[in-house]
């Protein structure tokens, strides 16, 4: 064993791979960041529809992405990018404008793009490394309308910028700003999050700490983990889709047509109930590239607020339908706190009262019998004033686990008060009753000792009798039955029956 302080010579393996410097990785991360959003650009260019229109702009999306993953870090690649871009736009519209104004351009469009992206991107990051993070409703939340807010502010303040600049007449800019934020917020939607979860698995695979701000909405499987059913049910929202475009090209008033795609809808919808998230998010992005192309190559320019409707409502329905599982989740959480015991998972009292009586009267009925057993856990002021409140805890705990693990299914357990439970038992004889409880016993003979010695508790049986009221008389002769023989401070039993009924 090595002394303290010292360490084992280390030795390179030629199998392993020189560790990389976390400047270079991080170098790499914002190189990887820029390229990809300079791709984005040049896609929505490629595809516009009409100047300054598309029906979608993903390096919104990219933005988003990096401001989320890394952070204030990535804001100077960001800043390179969006100055490149407008001098690239600059020329592909034929401008030719004078420097100062290029410049100006270029700095109020960084200024308000990445400042614009920073709302939903910063305040996932805050809430997600607060003392609880965001369940997967809020998140879907905090995208959504964040996006919003920040596409129309990347929107007014882009548009504005480049009237500031001179680069477009001023009664341009402001019809420019319905379709830029419109575009900017269905390119955010459709593909920020499967930017976000691309980023951060290279920030994961370069060893960098994951600190994405959780965007998951639930937990994405691996690429090779999407199987074949995902695949058809792709294949089918992609070719019907294409079917629908292609008709929609070829008639005198495409909005018939066009409007018949809310069937991908569907088709989405059954992806989001069926699949995992990654393979949600893909469906997403392939529907969308899918849109965006049609709408340049068929030219259905005419009908984009349609489409991007189509795109913007297919994404937000697929990130709410990611949440319902949580809901259902939470919801399940809420229901045990309220029905069950925190501390043992029994019934709570008024819970188990309620199923008892129903059991009873049921049981009337049919003329069954029914067994009704009162467990007290012996010693437990003992032992939480000598070996504390956590070994009573343990205690309780395997008293309820034990009673668990030996009654029938239908049976009921609840916890009663602090060292009381009960448990019901249906349709059970005494006899049968008795061996349960016996087994019980033994069970709880044969657990560990811990420090507070042997965990033990003491059983009143009382079965139901033609003249009972019901539930309370149960209750009261399974309560003195087991009183009678409760061990005393010595640990001495009253009475001797092992058993009362």
């Amino acid at each position: 064993m090595d002394s303290p302080g010292r360490h084992p010579p280390m030795t390179a393996s030629p199998a392993t791979a020189p560790r990389r410097s976390p400047p270079l990785v991080a170098a790499g991360l914002h190189a990887a960041v820029f390229v990809a959003w300079m791709a984005a650009f040049l896609a929505a260019w490629l595809l516009e529809y009409a100047p300054h229109a598309s029906l979608w702009f993903p390096p919104a999306a990219v933005t988003f992405a990096a401001l989320l993953v890394l952070g204030a870090r990535a804001l100077p690649v960001l800043w390179l990018a969006c100055l490149l871009a407008t001098a690239l736009a600059d020329r592909m519209y034929g401008q030719h404008a004078e420097p100062a104004a290029l410049a100006l351009a270029a700095a109020g469009f960084a200024a308000a793009h990445t400042g614009a992206y920073a709302i939903p991107a910063m305040l996932l990051r805050r809430f997600a490394w607060g003392a609880a993070a965001p369940t997967t409703p809020a998140k879907v939340t905090l995208f959504l309308l964040g996006g919003l807010a920040g596409a129309i502010v990347a929107g007014l303040g882009g548009a504005f910028s480049l009237r500031l600049a001179g680069l477009v007449a001023p009664g341009e800019w402001l019809p420019l700003l319905a379709p830029w934020w419109i575009g900017d917020y269905a390119g955010l939607l459709t593909l920020g999050p499967l930017a976000a979860v691309a980023l951060n698995r290279a920030a994961a695979a370069a060893g960098l700490p994951e600190r994405s701000g959780k965007l998951r909405f639930g937990a994405p499987a691996p690429i090779g983990g999407l199987g074949r059913s995902w695949l058809l049910k792709l294949l089918l929202l992609l070719g019907g889709s294409a079917a629908l475009l292609a008709a929609a090209s070829l008639v005198d008033q495409p909005q018939t047509v066009i409007f018949c795609l809310f069937a991908a809808l569907v088709v989405q919808l059954w992806i989001v109930h069926s699949e995992p998230e990654l393979g949600v998010l893909l469906a997403i992005a392939a529907f969308t590239v899918l849109l965006v192309a049609a709408t340049t190559l068929l030219g259905l320019g005419g009908q984009a607020l349609i489409l991007q409707f189509v795109l913007i409502t297919l994404a937000a329905n697929s990130y709410f339908g990611l949440a319902v599982p949580a809901l259902y989740g939470d919801n399940e959480r809420l229901r045990r706190l309220v029905t069950h015991d925190p501390l043992t998972g029994a019934l709570s009292r008024r819970i188990f009262e309620e199923g008892a009586r129903a059991a009873i009267a049921v049981a009337r009925r049919r003329g069954e019998p029914v067994v009704l057993v009162m467990v007290d856990v012996d010693r437990l002021k003992e032992i939480n004033d000598g070996a504390g409140h956590a070994a009573g805890d343990a205690a309780l705990r395997a008293v309820a686990d034990t009673c668990a693990g030996h009654v029938r299914p239908g049976d009921l357990i609840g916890r009663l008060s602090g060292d009381e439970f009960a448990v019901l038992l249906p349709g059970a004889a005494i006899a049968e009753a008795a061996g349960i409880v016996h087994a019980i016993r033994d069970a709880l003979a044969d657990l560990p000792t811990g420090p507070a010695g042997p965990v033990t508790a003491s059983f009143g049986l009382s079965a139901l009798e033609p003249g009972d009221d019901g539930y309370d008389s149960l209750l009261a002769r399974a309560d003195r039955a087991m009183y009678a023989v409760k061990p005393d401070r010595a640990g001495r039993r009253a009475g001797g029956a092992a058993l009362p009924v």
